[in-house]
């Protein structure tokens, strides 16, 4: 069943006159002049079918049971207030789909530097695999890599990936003395989702082609990288996605003189979108902190 709507500047105005005791006090506090007061009272009472107030010589003097209803009024107007106000000051989610890779490595490790300049905005990340179709999830900023384009959204380029050899701190530490010529016999952790990057870089390399090495598949980058950390093989990585691990002692790159060009990642934002304010904010931290990283 509908719910008839109600008259809530009619009631605004009982509560001011009732509260104020009297017209002229509620003109003032609501900026109105004594008249658009008294119709707003008359049409309250209209509307209701039955008197409110007492009239004396034209003083309004409210029955018993209007200031029991006005103490009613007050109480809710109050709630409303104090609940648009947590409305008002509470974190707005801000949804941002990324590739695995990017949101584990390089997005997740910065997020405290966009919170600590925007702690009204709570970023969610969802992570998608290569291939998967944006289209079928709901997202307010999309990073994207390489080609990959979404409509007529607004593209942003956040960072250019740079492409090298990478394998734990110790096996670098022997590999680097001897130069490529050290990796004969070395298993490559081949990724399904990034075709030809360890191509690319064999080439670049003067090595022979992948086919010629030992391989190990993986579905995907991350799962490929994962498997590098735990002894198994060198795999080629973007550099800017990795940084943190190398950092951190626990990836190194044994040539890093040798490198290959790897794919652009754009953020796409929807500019009819009501959450286009917010997300334009994230974008552009998004390139300050990859201009930072460099």
């Amino acid at each position: 069943m509908a719910r008839k709507p109600l008259p809530l500047k009619m009631l605004q105005t009982l509560e001011a006159v009732v509260r104020l005791d009297g017209v002229s006090n509620a003109a003032k506090e609501l900026g109105v002049t004594h008249g658009a007061v008294s119709r707003q009272i008359a049409a309250l009472e209209e509307w209701l079918g039955r008197a409110l107030f007492e009239r004396d010589r034209g003083r309004l003097r409210p029955l018993d049971e209007t200031r029991e209803f006005v103490a009613i009024v007050t109480d809710s107007f109050e709630r409303m207030d104090a609940a648009m106000g947590r409305v008002k000051t509470a974190r707005r989610r801000l949804k941002v789909f990324a590739h695995a890779t990017f949101a584990m490595y390089w997005l997740v490790p910065r997020l405290e530097q966009f919170y600590a300049r925007h702690p009204d905005v709570d970023v969610h990340v969802q992570t998608r695999q290569t291939g998967e179709d944006p289209a079928s999830s709901f997202f307010d900023v999309a990073i994207m890599r390489g080609s990959e384009q979404i409509g007529n959204w607004e593209a942003s380029p956040i960072l250019q990936e740079t492409l090298t050899l990478l394998t734990t701190r110790d096996h670098a530490a022997k590999l680097a003395p001897r130069g490529v010529a050290s990796l004969s016999g070395e298993t490559f952790a081949v990724s399904d989702t990034r075709p030809g990057e360890i191509e690319r870089w064999l080439e670049i390399a003067d090595l022979p082609p992948l086919q010629k090495w030992r391989e190990r598949r993986f579905g995907h980058f991350h799962t490929a990288l994962m498997a590098v950390l735990n002894g198994q093989g060198v795999t080629v990585g973007p550099i800017e996605l990795t940084g943190g691990k190398v950092a951190e002692g626990l990836l190194a790159a044994p040539f890093p003189h040798i490198v290959a060009p790897g794919p652009r990642h754009v953020a796409f934002i929807d500019p009819h979108s009501e959450s286009y304010p917010m997300a334009k904010r994230f974008v552009l931290w998004l390139g300050e902190a990859a201009n930072a990283a460099v």
